[in-house]
This record gives structure tokens, sequence and C-alpha cells, in this order.
């Protein structure tokens, strides 16, 4: 069993889909049309039902076309009909692994097995429906024995249609011939000779269609025949969830922009969802009005990049992390174009416990830390950042570290034997203050607190030093090891010298 999804008037659907259901609904019913063509010669090449009824034809100019009452007038996006036909392929990939992009708003997918799985081929068919318009879409839906029987039923009536094996031949015979997408030389052939429907078609002798139309009018009786056989060729999934959205009117207010903004993140994550994936990096891009800009083929664009520390597919969570970001941006110009990329990743596993508290959800992790760069700001006053988690830098620099954002990065194991014991060193924050007394240039005595203590052994000095270009963060030490005679036995303790300051510091203890 084959089922076809088909997009009635794809250009003009695929134009409106991220509008809100609402609203989308509403441009369904009225009068649209999808132009293309240089600016000043705009031609229609797609209309919806309501526009061809009000008299609206193919070719027609945008002038002519607004002679025919009110008309809700796009310009062709091919990059968002591109989005469109893979968010179809997304929807239909949520039913079988194998689909067919046979044309731009039609795909095909192969049911066998699936059963099981969805239910009798009209449940299935509802179910795919229902789901097309989480995708914004409102498709028809045919099931078949074969892809081009589902194509032509799809095609040919709206809704949900099932055809049962052998009987094909019957219940296609009532379609109009354009169903087959024939050539226009055929289909003008076919009409001259008073065929108008696949019924007449598939009563004409096979010799005799040969003999006038060719090896191509036999493939068309044998599809209006329903007993094409031909080779069914999937699909490759392509890892591109790029959703676009271009506003009639520029906004200039945060509140417009994210509720388009909420429609495509419903979208992506509709998308990444049918295919068990989620996402760990959002890419925006704003491309604003241009105004004063003297080249005519540049452009003013706005973009930014969230890693988010773990991946997730909950638009709710996205729109609050992108809405605290952009709540601080001021824009030059109105905005005129959305696009919205998510780079794939899979899901991230976890295991939760009957019997335990719910903890807290690890996405919200991200935007409880833009709600603080919100409130603080991301950088210190010398431009360093503030928010993250601190990370060892590989320099001899005492303490030297910087911070970075919390990534899905895996850290590389170290190269220390778990097996091996390790000496660990309490640090002193901030390190003390004391004298030393230096004989034959080692350490004698150390104070600590206000009384001096012996030094039973010293290793030492390691010399360091760095930065000597930058004066305020410059820095060069002398490191001692010393064993001290306390009142409770021998102490290991860690001192040094700054050689900048000339003066003496214990930086930590050895347990």
């Amino acid at each position: 069993m084959f089922a076809c999804l088909h997009v009635p008037d794809f250009s003009v659907q695929a134009a409106f889909r991220c509008e809100p259901q609402s609203r989308r609904e509403l441009l369904n019913q009225s009068s649209a049309v999808i132009l293309d063509g240089p600016p000043t010669l705009l031609r229609v090449i797609a209309a919806n039902r309501p526009a061809r009824r009000a008299g609206i034809e193919i070719g027609m100019t945008k002038l002519q076309a607004e002679t025919c009452g009110v008309v809700v007038a796009r310009k062709r996006d091919v990059q968002n009909e591109d989005a469109a036909q893979a968010a179809l392929l997304d929807c239909a990939r949520a039913f079988s692994p194998l689909v067919e992009s046979t044309a731009p708003g039609t795909v095909i997918l192969d049911l066998e097995g699936t059963a099981k799985l969805f239910g009798s081929p009209q449940r299935t068919a509802s179910r795919i429906a229902r789901k097309s318009r989480e995708f914004g879409f409102d498709l028809n839906v045919a099931g078949a024995s074969n892809p081009d029987t589902a194509l032509c039923a799809a095609r040919g009536w709206d809704g949900i249609t099932v055809i049962a094996a052998g009987e094909e031949a019957h219940r296609l015979a009532r379609l109009p011939l354009h169903v087959l997408s024939p050539s226009a030389e055929i289909l003008d052939t076919l009409e001259g000779w008073g065929i108008r429907n696949l019924g007449s078609l598939a009563a004409l002798p096979p010799i005799a269609i040969v003999e006038r139309l060719g090896q191509e009018g036999l493939l068309l009786q044998k599809r209006a025949r329903g007993k094409t056989v031909r080779t069914f060729i999937p699909a490759e999934p392509v890892q591109d969830f790029v959703e676009t959205f271009e506003f009639d009117d520029p906004v200039e207010t945060l509140e417009s922009l994210a509720f388009v903004l909420n429609r495509v993140l419903q979208q992506l994550c509709a998308r990444l969802t049918s295919r068990a994936l989620a996402t760990n990096e959002l890419r925006l891009r704003l491309e604003l009005e241009s105004r004063q800009l003297r080249i005519e083929t540049a452009k003013e664009v706005y973009e930014r990049d969230w890693r988010l520390p773990l991946p997730t597919a909950d638009a709710k969570v996205l729109m609050r992390l992108i809405r605290l970001d952009l709540d601080s941006c001021i824009f030059s110009a109105p905005i005129k174009k959305v696009t919205m990329q998510a780079l794939p990743t899979k899901l991230r596993p976890s295991q939760f416990g009957l019997f335990l508290p719910a903890s807290p959800q690890a996405e919200q992790l991200e935007v409880t830390l833009a709600r603080i760069r919100g409130v603080v700001g991301s950088v210190d006053e010398n431009g360093v950042a503030c928010i993250g988690f601190p990370k060892v830098l590989d320099s001899y620099k005492p303490d030297s570290f910087a911070v970075r954002s919390f990534s899905t990065e895996k850290s590389k194991p170290g190269n220390c034997d778990p097996a091996t014991p390790a000496i660990a060193m309490r640090m002193f924050r901030p390190a003390l203050e004391t004298s030393v007394e230096i004989v034959n240039q080692k350490p004698r005595s150390v104070t600590l607190g206000k009384r001096p203590l012996r030094v039973l052994a010293a290793s030492g000095p390691w010399s360091s030093s760095g930065h000597w270009w930058k004066r305020p963060s410059a820095w060069a030490r002398d490191e001692w090891d010393v064993a001290l005679k306390t009142p409770d036995g021998i102490g290991l303790y860690r001192i040094y010298l700054d050689r900048i300051r000339r003066q003496w510091f214990v930086e930590g203890v050895f347990d």
C-alpha cells in the first residue's frame, strides 16, 4: 500500500505556512496569489482556489489581478518553498522511512508493514492529515496499491481517499486529464478527440494510442487504468532544518517579531521531533529594511547564534531563550525577513527514578543564564566573560582560567592512573602574607600567624614569570615547598616570593 500527500496550491501554502493557525485559515479563504518576475513586471505564477474563482489566471500581471477584487499578494521565495518541501518530507517520515519526493508539494510513502503500528489505511490517512496541520499544511491524502494511482487520486479529490486493489480503473474513471500531468501537446490532442476524463482515455485501443501519441500516450493510458509498475525511489534524508518568513510590511516592535519567531520555532521543533532529533545550536538571521545603502545588492542583517548546554526540541524553552536575548537589542531599521536554522543532534538519553522527586529540567539552565546576562551583563569591565563555568588554561601563570559557555562537548580523559595515590594542596584564598628568613639563599624560618616556624626541609626555587608586556597582568614569582615544624607535628606548605611586589606569601598546605 502506498500513500500520496499532495498540497494543493503548494506555492501559496508555502508562503503562509509559518503564519499563526487563525491567520493562515483566514488567508486560505481569501484570494491569494504568488507573484514572480522583475519588480516592474510582476506576474501571477500561482493562485489558490478563491482567487481562481474570482477570475484570476496564471500569467496575469499584478495590476490585472488587483482588478478582480481584494487580493493577498506575496512575492515568490524559493528558499521558503524548499523549506516547505523539506517539512512535507519530515511529516511523511513520521509514518514511513521510505518516502519519495515526487514533485514540489507532493510526496509518496510506502506503508508496507505499518498496519500494526498505525492501523488500517483509512486510519493511517486520517493520522497523516492531522499530523500535517502541525507542519502548516492542508493537504489531500490518497492510498492505493501503486504509487501512480495514489498520486492521481490525491490530485483529483480533496480530503482523504483510499482505493482498494482491483478498483483502480473504476475509481479513477471520473477524474479529469490534468491529474496525469500530460504535456500540453498531448492534452490538446486528447481534448480535440473529445477525451475529457481518465475513463475515456482508458477505453481507447492501446495500439491506436501508440500509433498516434507514442509511448508517452501509452504510459498515460496505463496510469488511467491504474496498472503502472515503476521503481519507487526514496529520497535521502537531508540534515537541513531551516525556516524562513518574510513580512509583507517590515515590523519594528519586538512583540510582532516574537509572534512570528514563536511560529517558526514550532515548525522547526515539529520537524525535529518527527525524526527523533533535537538541537543544541540555533542560528537566527534578521534582514533589515535597507534605507540608505548605496549598493542595491547590499543587505543590512543581524545574526545571532545560541549554543545550548543540552539538546532539546522544546519550542517554549527556545523561545524564552531568544526573547531574553532580543530584549536588549536595538535594531537600526525595521525587520523585513526572518531566517532560523536549527543544527540537528541526537536526543539526550535520560533515566528517571520511579520514587524520586522531579528535579529541575536541565534545559532551563541556559534560560536562567540568559536572565542573569540581562541583569549583570555577560562580560566584566575588562571585557572578560563572567557567566559560565571556569576552565583551567594551559599556562604557567598561577590560577589562570577562563569562563566558558556550557556545552555538550565531552572532555578528554586525563592520563593519571586512578590507582596511583595523589597528593592534594588546600589553597588559601587569598594567599596569606608572611615573612621568611633566608640563610644561604634558602628559607630558614616562615612566620605563620605571629610565630616563626623552623624549616626542616625546603625544595626550590621554581621561578616563573609572564605577561611582562602588560603591566597590570604581569607576574613573576619564586616558589618553594617547605616542611615546617608545627606544634601538631610536621606540615608541608608552599610559599612563594612575588618579585614584582617583593612580598612573601603562603599559597597552601599539602594534605
